[in-house]
């Protein structure tokens, strides 16, 4: 057994591991013997350095390529292709040696990376390196360039204010998972955010984007910065279909509830209209509230405005039982309606809020010399009740049309 033993010790240096990279080992391509030359002696996980206090200068680009923006996740996903520039000093060789090989094409599994990271990620779980799988290119000076293909959602908070005319700002938030700003120092290509062929969205468009770099120091570490480079997008929603789906029930239910004015106070037809007028505006405020997240501090003003008109609409009703109520009454117009309709007939807007064949005109028969109307005359009082019904009913009609004007216009941008 011991002699057994002894022989195995003795046959352990003659067995060659892939690893062992031979000298001997000779190969007709160049290509094939520059791997093995580089990857000989080479461990993808230390920088590539020679000495501790070298710094690896990193430059970052962007290739839009799609976006996408969810408003009830929160969330924005970003397809791209990231461009990374870096020079490794332990991927050098000399071409005249190689065929003249200038460069190779080398698996980024197989060299040392960047450990770039976004920090906003939607989902912290999983790999935190961006660059996962792609084709290197490495020259013979050492240069890297990579250009991984990158799918990234990250967490981005609405303003629904102005929906559907609302515009988001999202920022992604690039850095080194552990090396500091004196170990890896970033920095951007002289066009870092490429748009050239960015797909359209069809719901959201790019309005501007900026990009600044930074640096953070922690607690743990008060001695070492961490660079972080921050790209800003500013995304606007394209309104078209949500225009036809929104904005055009709205301007519905405000022309609905102006023409009930317009019918006569004591035709069922005008309670029917303001009964249907208020089951659309309550399904309107359904509508709307299942089309946006609710948050307590963004809610939407088409919301208000559909709140409102809910009211309106409730009141239209209510008003409208009032002045049949009026017109329909047999009893002569109190003393105090009289007097008020005699000062209203003075003024020039009485033209505008009477019917021609109402006007307060009838009110000056029976008068001498600018002398009170007849308060015992019970036909004319009774008149009067269907002329002050009508002057309250084109008085809401100038109201709710200024109500609906200052609501337009606090609603569009």
């Amino acid at each position: 057994m011991h002699v057994l033993n002894l022989v195995i010790l003795l046959l352990l240096p003659a067995v060659k591991s892939e690893d062992d990279c031979p000298s001997t080992a000779k190969s007709q391509l160049a290509e094939i013997r520059l791997r093995r030359h580089l990857l000989c002696d080479y461990d993808k996980y230390v920088r590539p350095v020679f000495t501790k206090n070298q710094t690896v200068y990193l430059k970052i680009g962007l290739s839009l390529k799609y976006f996408q923006f969810d408003m009830h996740d929160n969330s924005f996903t970003l397809e791209s292709w990231m461009n990374l520039y870096w020079r490794d000093l332990h991927l050098t060789w000399k071409p005249e040696e190689y065929d003249s090989l200038e460069d190779i094409r080398m698996p980024i599994n197989d060299i040392w990376i960047p450990d770039l990271s976004a920090y906003n990620k939607r989902i912290q779980g999983g790999e935190q390196s961006l660059a996962q799988s792609t084709i290197c290119i490495v020259e013979f000076t050492g240069n890297v360039t990579c250009v991984p293909s990158i799918s990234l959602t990250t967490t981005c908070t609405h303003d629904l204010t102005k929906y559907p005319f609302d515009t988001h700002s999202c920022y992604v938030y690039y850095g080194s998972w552990t090396y500091t700003g004196e170990e890896l120092k970033l920095d951007f290509l002289s066009s870092p955010i490429d748009q050239t062929d960015l797909i359209e969205n069809g719901e959201w468009k790019i309005l501007k984007s900026d990009y600044n770099r930074s640096y953070r120091v922690y607690g743990c570490c008060p001695n070492s910065t961490y660079p972080i480079i921050t790209i800003h997008f500013e995304i606007e929603r394209i309104p078209g279909a949500h225009i036809i789906r929104v904005i055009l029930p709205a301007i519905a239910l405000v022309i609905i509830t102006l023409t009930s004015f317009w019918i006569a106070p004591d035709s069922s037809d005008r309670l029917n209209l303001c009964y249907i007028n208020f089951i659309a505006a309550f399904l309107y405020v359904q509508y709307i509230t299942s089309l946006v997240p609710m948050k307590a501090d963004t809610i939407p003003l088409i919301l208000f405005f559909a709140r409102d008109s809910l009211l309106l609409s409730t009141f239209t009703i209510i008003f409208s039982l009032i002045l049949k109520y009026m017109v329909k009454n047999e009893n002569p117009a109190p003393l105090w309606m009289s007097r008020a309709l005699m000062i209203f007939k003075w003024f020039k807007l009485r033209k505008v809020l009477l019917r021609r064949n109402l006007s307060l005109e009838i009110l000056s028969l029976n008068k001498e010399d600018g002398n009170d109307v007849n308060v015992n005359d019970d036909g004319l009082r009774k008149k009067e009740c269907m002329i002050f019904a009508q002057f309250l009913d084109r008085l809401c009609f100038l109201v709710f049309l200024v109500l609906y004007s200052c609501m337009f216009v606090a609603f569009t941008p």
